[in-house]
């Protein structure tokens, strides 16, 4: 599919949209089956996010992949395709089918296409300015493609909730923009800044909702982009990005405990 998936999960719908026609269209470029059953769902979505009118060939287009899916080569299929479906029709069934499509990924193992889900019904409900319901789903999407390491996917998921009026729950960056939590994705800041304020793997994935494997997926590529072997070490490197403690009051109200960082062997 080249680098159409990519313009896609960057917002560049109409590129994508581009890009996959000929591959899905009778012509000299029609991609092999075995593509075009991979790329009729990007081209519909991107079709969609581009503002082109549903029409009869979208339609088409979706009832053969339908066939295709019905056969049951892809346990994912078919929540693909309701996807697909909610993402053509209109309003009064749209809805319906985004939960119908939700309900089929619980039923299989298929974590990127179920994060699409998410974030495809988080964008139309953020259109229709229901903020509060978008800015569920658009979570459910970034904390999914995070876990699939699909990190264009993340950042895209997780810059979405500003348009539905929230700031995405990442730390806060460092003042000149380009600190040591600038080069690492809105879910590694999030393990990272916990970390070095003293909170253990476990804790981590409970706060976070994900679980301790993945969050031991994560650190390991943390210590990687930034350079350190150890926590000790991810704190020292951290440290001018991380808030000071709050000021308790009589009650301990308010207090941050914040671990202190062993010294330097």
């Amino acid at each position: 599919m080249g680098p159409a998936p990519a313009d896609l999960g960057h917002g560049n719908a109409e590129h994508a949209a581009a890009r996959l026609a000929p591959l899905v269209h009778e012509g000299p470029r029609q991609g092999h089956f075995g593509l075009w059953m991979m790329v009729v769902p990007c081209y519909i979505e991107a079709t969609v996010l581009a503002g082109h009118d549903a029409d009869a060939d979208l339609e088409h287009l979706i009832d053969r992949y339908a066939r295709w899916a019905s056969r049951g080569a892809d346990p994912q299929a078919p929540a693909v395709v309701l996807r697909c479906r909610a993402l053509v029709a209109n309003d009064e069934h749209s809805e319906d089918l985004f939960t119908a499509a939700l309900a089929r990924h619980e039923k299989v193992d298929s974590p990127y296409e179920h994060a699409r889900t998410h974030l495809a019904y988080g964008m139309w409900l953020r259109r229709r300015r229901r903020f509060v319901e978008a800015r569920a789903q658009l979570r459910s999407a970034a904390m999914g493609f995070d876990q699939c390491g699909a990190d264009v996917w993340t950042k895209q998921a997780d810059a979405e909730p500003r348009a539905a009026g929230e700031t995405p729950t990442a730390v806060p960056a460092s003042r000149s923009g380009t600190g040591p939590l600038s080069q690492l994705t809105p879910q590694q800041q999030r393990i990272a800044h916990s970390v070095a304020q003293g909170a253990t793997n476990r804790e981590v994935a409970r706060q976070l909702s994900i679980s301790t494997r993945t969050v031991e997926h994560h650190l390991r590529n943390i210590f990687t982009h930034l350079g350190v072997r150890s926590r000790v070490a991810l704190t020292r490197r951290l440290e001018p990005e991380l808030p000071l403690p709050a000021t308790a009051d009589s009650t301990g109200r308010g207090r941050i405990e914040v671990r202190p960082v062993p010294p330097a062997p």
